[in-house]
């Protein structure tokens, strides 16, 4: 453990055991969304779902630095993140709802309730368990120990829950209810096609490049990885679907604040946008290596790309795969962008 998560974590048990003296509020909903992302993920659509069946429910949010704060309900409170307030909303909190499994809260106290959402769903990656030896002691220890705090994880189908079971540590309940997030693929779209391209000052269809997180490279050598030809891309998606197009590059969230682009009329950074999802459905076209999103996309276009420059050297140094993307998928795939 490096000595700033250690101290960290010293600074929590502190705050953590005086908070505790505090009674538990029994309204109140302390949220995360990958770190302090943002206004996005599974938690977004729960909280939007909660204010209309209880529009009195307090719904703190913990964010990081970069937040676009203009972006949540004004009935939603913001707290720093890991900030002594943030310790004092997760100790008194009777919900905490995340989707991460590395988010340290400190030690739940009875009375509590933790809901972990996941940010995955069906997905390519063998995850947890099942890539234990791609993972950190640390990681593991982190994952073990937030898995015995978890009451509730939510899943989309009988495939992801068995993954739960067999791979996340976890023995509790599992909620085969799908992924609050998705249910925006089955809403009228036009709105949120319109705050997505009002966001980018863009008038044309969008294909959206989403390339996911590698641990075997550094992150300098990861947004050299990502880079692409936004130019080259758009031209050969008009000869085939004849439609002027912007790219617009989304990058992990390991790596976003790294991650900078030129931008221009056909090329757009869109990494530090909270919600993948409103994203998804604004886009016509999507371009990724092993990202879930892939599943997500899926229920509503097949203009679906696939693309992995470094496909074999992710397999040898990375992960394996439990779904062999050049195979199991009715998507081309490539690995060059000569490819196309």
């Amino acid at each position: 453990m490096g000595l700033k998560k250690f101290f960290m974590k010293i600074r929590w048990g502190l705050f953590n055991f005086c908070f505790r003296w505090i009674p538990i509020n029994k309204n109140k909903i302390v949220i995360d969304n990958f770190f302090g992302k943002g206004y996005g993920g599974n938690p977004k659509y729960i909280v939007e779902k909660m204010f209309i069946e209880n529009p009195n429910v307090d719904v703190i949010w913990v964010i990081n630095n970069t937040v676009d704060k203009t972006l949540f309900p004004p009935q939603v409170k913001l707290v720093k993140f890991n900030s002594i307030r943030a310790i004092f909303e997760f100790s008194t909190a009777h919900i905490w709802i995340d989707n991460v499994k590395n988010n340290y809260k400190g030690r739940k106290r009875k009375g509590q309730f933790y809901i972990q959402t996941w940010h995955g769903g069906i997905g390519f990656k063998k995850v947890e368990k099942e890539s234990i030896e791609t993972l950190s002691k640390e990681y593991i220890k982190e994952s073990k120990y937030d898995s015995k705090q978890i009451d509730l994880m939510i899943s989309n189908s009988r495939w992801v829950s068995k993954n739960y079971r067999d791979n996340f540590w976890y023995n509790g309940k599992i909620l085969e209810t799908g992924l609050p997030r998705n249910d925006i693929f089955f809403m009228n779209s036009n709105n949120i096609k319109n705050k997505v391209k009002k966001f980018f000052r863009v008038n044309r269809d969008i294909v959206l490049y989403a390339p996911t997180f590698r641990n075997y490279l550094s992150i300098d050598s990861q947004v050299e990885l990502f880079k692409i030809n936004g130019e080259k891309i758009v031209e050969e998606l008009y000869k085939k679907f004849g439609k002027k197009y912007t790219l617009i590059v989304r990058a992990h969230p390991n790596i976003a604040k790294d991650f900078n682009l030129k931008e221009n009329q056909f090329l757009k950074n869109g990494s530090d946008y909270p919600d993948m999802q409103e994203l998804l459905v604004a886009s016509d076209v999507l371009i990724t290596d092993f990202s879930s999103s892939v599943f997500d996309f899926m229920l509503k276009s097949s203009r679906i790309f696939l693309f992995a420059k470094d496909y074999r050297d992710y397999i040898e140094n990375e992960r394996e795969m439990k779904i062999n993307p050049q195979k199991d998928l009715p998507f081309s795939f490539a690995t060059s962008e000569k490819n196309y």
